[in-house]
């Protein structure tokens, strides 16, 4: 964990989309101090969303207390960024910090 689902009319070209995926682990790795091998990006085109913005990112980790505050304050405005750049619009964003007490996980 973390998971980072990216739900969108279309997917961005193949390029874009391969450079927001590495660049997201990337943020992954660096401020949240995930594991590269727990880490999920998912990409889930042609959701056809009724109202809201046509982007929609859901960022769900683990609760820690290195995942709190500034550090996630950048976390979520990196995440922002690199969804404006690969998209050309602004995503709506949630962000769901999950107790490990209640996180059950296979792998």
């Amino acid at each position: 964990m973390p998971v980072i689902k990216i739900f969108c009319p279309q997917a961005p070209a193949p390029a874009q989309a391969q450079q927001l995926g590495q660049t997201l682990h990337a943020l992954c790795r660096e401020l949240m101090h995930a594991q590269p091998d727990a880490i999920q990006v998912l990409l889930v085109p042609g959701t056809l969303m009724l109202g809201g913005q046509p982007l929609l990112v859901e960022a769900h980790y683990r609760d820690r207390p290195d995942r709190q505050g500034a550090v996630l304050t950048q976390f979520l405005q990196a995440l922002d960024a690199a969804v404006q750049q690969a998209f050309g619009q602004a995503p709506r964003i949630r962000s769901f910090a999950i107790d490990q007490a209640t996180l059950g996980a296979v792998r």
